[in-house]
């Protein structure tokens, strides 16, 4: 089993909205009171098609023999607006999912790979990403590969 990276294509759109379809009932499932069905697809194709595009963005995909089981969704972060922050180049990784079926077998890890090299050549200094606090094993995966806690955001339903 060889598993390979590459960016996403226009063909890889009912695939990747396969898995983020797994990715959306995952979270409905853990948060009903936040995340609720779509109406059509959960993501356009034209806004898959602008992340594919860029500038700024990616949609990165993993395969295995011709197969996408798992990917990546990257965004360029604008700076911060906050004249006392240290400059800083961010890459958000928006979404990441492997495929059920293929987890447990370092895909995640060769798209967080991935992931590191596009945000290199676009000039990042870091990657964040956001884990809802329910998925704690999306964050032990991310602690693992050297993510680091930065800022916890608590919410309060008035």
């Amino acid at each position: 089993m060889s598993v390979t990276t590459r960016p996403a294509r226009r063909d890889d759109y009912e695939t990747l909205c396969a898995l983020f379809d797994e990715l959306d009932e995952f979270h409905r499932q853990a948060r009903p009171d936040f995340f609720r069905p779509f109406d059509g697809p959960a993501r356009s194709r034209e806004q898959v098609e602008r992340w594919c595009e860029g500038p700024g963005s990616a949609v990165l995909v993993a395969e295995c023999d011709g197969e996408v089981v798992g990917l990546a969704v990257l965004l360029t972060r604008p700076p911060m607006a906050f004249a006392g922050a240290v400059p800083r180049n961010v890459i958000e990784l928006d979404n990441l999912v492997v495929r059920r079926d293929w987890r447990s077998r370092q895909v995640g890890h060769h798209l967080l790979e991935a992931t590191r090299r596009w945000s290199r050549e676009q000039g990042a200094t870091h990657i964040e990403v956001a884990v809802h606090a329910f998925n704690r094993d999306a964050r032990r995966f991310y602690e693992r590969f050297g993510f680091f806690p930065s800022i916890d955001r608590l919410a309060l339903a008035v």
